[in-house]
């Protein structure tokens, strides 16, 4: 695995995530990459993502190939990045083809016109079902129901706008991206409301019918299958996350050593 920054300097490059993680792009691993340091805030956030993210796999929701990666295996890093320690998670990239063809891809924020610092205002989960249901149809729109209900099961508040992306494998017809960016946030910050409001409210333990009826009413959406959908995550859900320490241990034992070069352009 292999970092590219084209010549310019990592702080350019990467981005620092509100919560302390550094994401910079990479190859390697017979793909192209997103590699996400840890978070210099909060503790073993890689290990977290990769569980939710196996988690989100084993309910049958479309997941992008994983990888934990011991930070000490990357090579070259500037001094930013060897002074963290444990385990980065790499991300294998939707926008990249079989043939390693780039494909077209916009995120929410961009659909709405939002620059980043604007991702959490303006903009309702109801927005987002709306478009779903008007460009992608039953398939994008149910399946974003899916992805929001677990969300709220796994106590993920920042399900922002940047963290829900189209793409267009045709360069045309647009489909709702692999799933991305499952974080459990509650441990880290207790009492956290949602990213955007759903029905209404961004209170995350108090998400009733009545909001649901709201959202499908925004989004012009039937009622009786998004709460099919929601009472049949919830239950998958609860299935499979019981076995959730032996998952754990899975993503834990994939961070096996690796030789991963940094390197400028």
């Amino acid at each position: 695995m292999r970092f590219y920054l084209a010549g310019v300097q990592l702080k350019s490059s990467a981005i620092l995530e509100a919560r302390g993680r550094l994401t910079v792009p990479a190859e390697g691993i017979g793909g192209s990459w997103i590699v996400k340091l840890p978070s210099q805030t909060f503790d073993a956030v890689s290990e977290n993502e990769c569980a939710m993210l196996e988690l989100a796999r084993a309910i049958g929701i479309a997941v992008s190939r994983i990888q934990l990666v011991p930070v000490s295996a990357i090579q070259g890093l500037p001094f930013q990045g060897t002074a963290i320690k444990g385990n980065a998670l790499a991300v294998e990239r939707f926008h990249r083809a079989p043939d390693g063809g780039r494909v077209h891809g916009e995120d929410f924020a961009q659909v709405f016109g939002q620059f980043p610092e604007d991702k959490y205002k303006g903009v309702s989960y109801g927005n987002i079902a709306r478009v779903l249901w008007a460009e992608t149809g039953e398939r994008g729109a149910y399946e974003f129901i899916r992805r929001l209900t677990f969300s709220v099961l796994i106590g993920n508040s920042d399900m922002n706008p940047k963290n829900w992306s189209l793409r267009y494998p045709d360069a045309r017809t647009p489909e709702l991206a692999p799933a991305y960016d499952f974080v459990s946030t509650l441990p880290y910050i207790p009492n956290d409301k949602l990213a955007l409001t759903l029905g209404g409210s961004r209170d995350l333990e108090q998400i009733s019918l009545d909001q649901l009826r709201r959202l499908t009413e925004k989004a012009h959406m039937p009622m009786e299958p998004v709460v099919r959908i929601v009472q049949d995550t919830a239950e998958a859900t609860g299935t499979s996350i019981r076995p959730r320490r032996q998952r754990l241990a899975r993503c834990t034992q994939r961070a096996r050593p690796c030789r991963v070069e940094f390197y400028d352009g």
